[in-house]
């Protein structure tokens, strides 16, 4: 999926939200192009020192593929000013982790889980899964459930697809995801 950058941009939220979208819309571009750090629970002690120091309030990051990162940048630049944005720092990253968790008692969501983590690039993934044909009756009142099905993982890999995994994951409300971490 190609090299991403990080833009912090300081401003208000909205304006620059606002701002992207007319450059995707100008160019074309689908929508999800440029994430909003904040929409993907961006970890901010994973940038570095200076980057981390800037993203305060009235600081927001974007994550953006390579080919819109200068583009989008110079956009900024040159016309980012009348909306009340500035871009305070730009720098390109290489990878993207996160963790996540799940326990579920349902064996469709299991195979929705197992689907989203299907082929994704991962450092650590273990998972169990039991049925107990002795546990049956109201799910909610007994003591043990028919079926549990436990994943753990940590998603590692280029920034794109790491994004499309947590992008699935994200759908799927009994997974538990920990904040984005970028290299």
């Amino acid at each position: 999926m190609g090299n991403w950058h990080v833009i912090v941009v300081e401003g208000p939220e909205r304006e620059l939200r606002a701002f992207v979208s007319g450059f995707l819309t100008h160019r074309k571009a689908d929508p999800s192009s440029v994430v909003v750090g904040d929409d993907v629970d961006l970890e901010k002690g994973s940038l570095g020192d200076r980057v981390r120091a800037l993203l305060h309030d009235g600081h927001h990051a974007l994550l953006v593929p390579d080919a819109f990162a200068t583009a989008l940048g110079d956009a900024l630049v040159q016309g980012g000013a009348a909306s009340g944005l500035r871009v305070a720092e730009r720098r390109p990253v290489s990878r993207a982790s996160f963790g996540m968790r799940a326990e579920v008692y349902s064996r469709d969501v299991a195979a929705q889980l197992r689907g989203a983590l299907r082929g994704a690039p991962m450092s650590q993934h273990t998972e169990t899964e039991t049925a107990h044909a002795g546990a049956q009756g109201v799910e909610l009142y007994t003591p043990a459930h028919e079926y549990t099905y436990r994943v753990q993982a940590t998603v590692n890999g280029p920034v794109g697809d790491v994004l499309a995994v947590r992008g699935d994951l994200a759908d799927i409300e009994a997974a538990t995801l920990d904040p984005l971490h970028l290299e």
